[in-house]
């Protein structure tokens, strides 16, 4: 994971970079927060493994680069429908068949959040596929394990293991980390801010 994070944090441009690394220390007292004090999931030795938070910017990073490549941009339009209905049928299916009605909440939450803001869409689209296939892995291998219920208290809340739209928590990453890239430039965010107004 740490091979995979340098690779990923030198490739990036200066602002991924930084990003990144806020990423990083949200993503430890995320995980903390999450796993340890609201036993929403569990690690296997019932601890926080050093590399989880590391991947969480890592992922955060390499999802950053994918939105804004040359390719996906053109067709980003295409690219975001086909993500939709994906993450849709998805959500469904485990709803279905797994009686995944935590992770089918939460996948609506990410529709809701994103219903207007269409610029984010690829993004958490994206994000919420790859941290599935993530989540799938991980607790096929036994690394983590999600309880029956929601947060392991809620009973109406039945969830699969792990549940389908947990990347709706990646926005608290993101916009922690949005926030505290804006606070450390202010004038640069002011001045962006200022072109798209006048854009518009």
């Amino acid at each position: 994971m740490l091979a995979g994070f340098f690779k990923m944090y030198f490739r990036s441009t200066p602002r991924v970079k930084e990003l990144m690394i806020y990423a990083v220390i949200l993503g430890f007292g995320g995980e903390y927060l999450f796993s340890r004090a609201l036993s929403m999931y569990t690690y296997r030795l019932e601890n926080v493994p050093f590399y989880v938070p590391i991947g969480h910017a890592a992922l955060y990073g390499r999802i950053l680069m994918f939105s804004k490549a040359s390719v996906v941009k053109k067709y980003n339009k295409a690219i975001e429908q086909l993500f939709a209905i994906v993450i849709a049928i998805f959500a469904t299916t485990y709803l279905v068949f797994f009686s995944d009605v935590f992770g089918f909440v939460m996948t609506i939450g990410v529709f809701l959040l994103l219903w207007k803001r269409p610029k984010d869409r690829l993004f958490f689209y994206a994000m919420y596929i790859l941290v599935a296939i993530l989540e799938i892995g991980g607790t096929a291998f036994g690394c983590w394990r999600w309880p029956s219920i929601g947060f392991e208290v809620f009973e109406f809340l039945p969830s699969n293991n792990p549940p389908s739209g947990i990347s709706l928590f990646y926005f608290l990453l993101d916009i922690g980390c949005f926030v505290i890239y804006t606070q450390r430039h202010k004038i640069t965010w002011s001045r962006l801010k200022n072109i798209r107004s006048i854009r518009t």
